[in-house]
């Protein structure tokens, strides 16, 4: 039976050390965005400055390795009500997984270790068993406007596996399930090549130079 076609982006399901999964993320703040929607399973990467709180913004990331853009986690949840603002007669949209354009400043949850596994989805590249040990670019769609509704998790997949030492990151292997085979539209295990707290591709410091004051 042929993959099902549906992305929801990066799913954090274990760590490289095989210590026991907490499924708890990190709050950091999201500035208005009028170019980019957010939903669970985008990765951003850390932007400049931080709300009047000292929580530290975040952007969505684009896909690069660069030094100047570095993933810092994966999106796992999006806070609906934001902390002081009295709940009394508001209407809760609880089932909120995504940030429209323009939403404001928003909260949300990002699994930030570098030593994350998770799941991902591959597009409609041919995956042959060759490449489940090798590393993978990554399709970002930065205006998922069109799909917030219909389809209101992340859109990213992984594309374009080879050995290049450059691509973001690394396979481990197929999801063993039932439903899930090797070729178009798989779903395997992913580690980051490159990471923020991590793996910094030569950034100098620990702090990439992009966030230098």
């Amino acid at each position: 039976m042929a993959n099902v076609n549906r992305p929801n982006g990066f799913s954090p399901v274990g760590t490289l050390s095989g210590a026991s999964w907490n499924q708890k993320g990190r709050l950091y703040a999201i500035a208005t965005d009028g170019s980019n929607t957010y939903a669970i399973g985008d990765v951003v990467m850390s932007a400049a400055s931080a709300d009047a709180n000292g929580v530290p913004y975040v952007q969505k990331w684009g896909g690069a390795t660069t030094t100047s853009a570095l993933p810092l986690g994966i999106i796992v949840g999006v806070q609906v009500a934001d902390a002081g603002v009295s709940l009394v007669g508001s209407a809760l949209s609880l089932e909120k997984s995504y940030l429209t354009l323009s939403a404001g400043t928003r909260y949300v949850y990002v699994v930030d270790d570098p030593n994350v596994v998770f799941e991902a989805q591959f597009d409609s590249t041919a995956i042959a068993v060759t490449n489940l040990h090798q590393n993978a670019n990554v399709t970002i769609t930065a205006n998922q406007t069109a799909l917030a509704v219909s389809a209101p998790f992340s859109s990213m997949v992984l594309t374009g596996p080879a050995t290049t030492a450059t691509l973001p990151v690394r396979v481990l292997g197929l999801v063993q399930r039932p439903d899930n085979a090797v070729g178009a539209y798989c779903r395997v295990l992913c580690k980051w090549n490159f990471h923020e707290l991590g793996v910094t591709a030569g950034a100098s410091g620990t702090v990439p130079g992009y966030l230098a004051p």
